[in-house]
């Protein structure tokens, strides 16, 4: 139902380039921090020209990722807890640890670069194991967030393009 909703608004505001962009916006920051829906459907409303979409697309997911660092941050305490109180948990986080701090941004990339990929989870688990900054920084963590957003939006809009698909 929340995808319907979200489309509704959308919708109600495609007519309006401003309000539509401010929405898409919003609802792409949000869609980093709490909304486990992919950013992606916004691309596919809106009388906004498609490289517009795409600059609100990454700076909305790169806007998001600031806050989700912070959070990560604040939360890294409350995950070690778990890891003390219930040993099975202890290997899977020393597993994600050890991928993020191996493979870090180029990892990071990679998978929010995805279309239709949920953001919210792996934003969290890169941020919260993140061996409490020593490895990605808060600018790097946003710049790939970004360029990841402009990545999949340009993705989308190329498949759209090859099999002649019109977004409005």
């Amino acid at each position: 139902m929340m995808i319907e909703d979200l489309m509704q608004v959308l919708y109600d505001a495609a007519s309006n380039p401003f309000l539509y962009s401010t929405i898409f916006f919003i609802y792409c920051v949000l869609a980093a921090i709490i909304l486990p829906l992919p950013v992606e459907i916004g691309l596919f409303v809106g009388n906004v020209h498609p490289l517009i979409k795409i600059l609100i697309l990454g700076l909305g997911k790169g806007t998001g990722s600031y806050f989700v660092f912070f959070i990560g941050l604040k939360v890294d305490e409350s995950v070690k807890k778990w890891t003390k109180k219930y040993k099975g948990y202890k290997n899977f986080v020393d597993r994600l640890e050890a991928m993020v701090g191996k493979y870090g941004y180029y990892a990071l990339y990679i998978i929010l670069s995805i279309p239709l990929m949920v953001d919210t989870i792996p934003l969290y688990l890169f941020s919260i194991y993140n061996k409490n900054v020593e490895g990605m920084k808060q600018k790097g963590f946003v710049i790939v967030n970004v360029l990841a957003g402009f990545t999949r939006a340009i993705i989308i809009f190329t498949i759209v393009m090859i099999f002649g698909i019109k977004l409005v």
